[in-house]
């Protein structure tokens, strides 16, 4: 089955549902997009959109549970992070791997910007169940988490109904448009990692050299 008619068949089954249920599956799509990305959650909020203009769904349930969804499954992934993350790095082995000194460093930037990467983290596809973990990992605020998420949800689900909306019948349109925006995405991400890497080698490889010379 490839995506296009994996489409047309959420489209079909959408529009024989009942409201109630059609937003049951906006709001479950949303949170288990957060624990497991490959969901197609955002393609899901598209054509929620586009059956607001068809008339066959309302424009407040659809924002509320995509919103809904989308901060819950955050914070499943906050608390997740919470409770096991520290635990799970506290271990001498593990420790050694990513080195303590380096593990209070990130603990600290979360700190001081952690909150604002969770303002961006539904524009950040793939990366967004990391940025959950994380905030729960550093034990950021959950409350300053929750308002932040929300917020984000908020603001990146809104542009998604606003332009499944603007598009109606052509709203598969948005799909592809996503798919390239996440590839970038992630692409970027991966640079950033490498490069991150990179620079720990060869700053840990020219301290070496400095004491072996010393």
């Amino acid at each position: 089955m490839n995506f296009t008619t994996l489409l047309d068949g959420f489209d079909t089954y959408f529009s024989q549902i009942e409201p109630w249920l059609a937003y049951t599956i906006l709001f479950l799509s949303a949170v288990i997009e957060n624990v497991f990305p490959p969901v197609i959650g955002d393609t899901v909020t598209v054509l929620g959109a586009y059956l607001i203009t068809t008339g066959q769904l309302k424009f407040w349930p659809v924002y509320l549970s995509v919103n809904a969804g989308s901060t819950v499954g955050f914070m499943i992934m906050y608390f997740i992070g919470r409770i096991f993350g520290r635990g799970f790095l506290r271990t001498e082995r593990r420790q050694k791997i990513f080195g303590l000194n380096k593990l209070q460093k990130v603990e600290k930037w979360f700190a001081d910007y952690g909150y604002l990467i969770i303002l961006g983290n539904r524009f950040l596809s793939g990366t967004r169940s990391i940025i959950s973990v994380f905030a729960g990992l550093f034990h950021l605020k959950w409350y300053t988490v929750l308002i932040s998420s929300a917020v984000s949800a908020l603001l990146w689900n809104g542009l998604l109904i606003y332009l499944g909306y603007l598009l109606g019948v052509n709203w598969r349109a948005i799909t592809g448009i996503i798919r390239n925006y996440n590839t970038v995405i992630l692409i970027l991400t991966v640079v950033a990692i490498m490069i991150w890497l990179f620079r720990r080698y060869y700053s840990r490889k020219g301290r070496s050299h400095e004491n072996s010379q010393g």
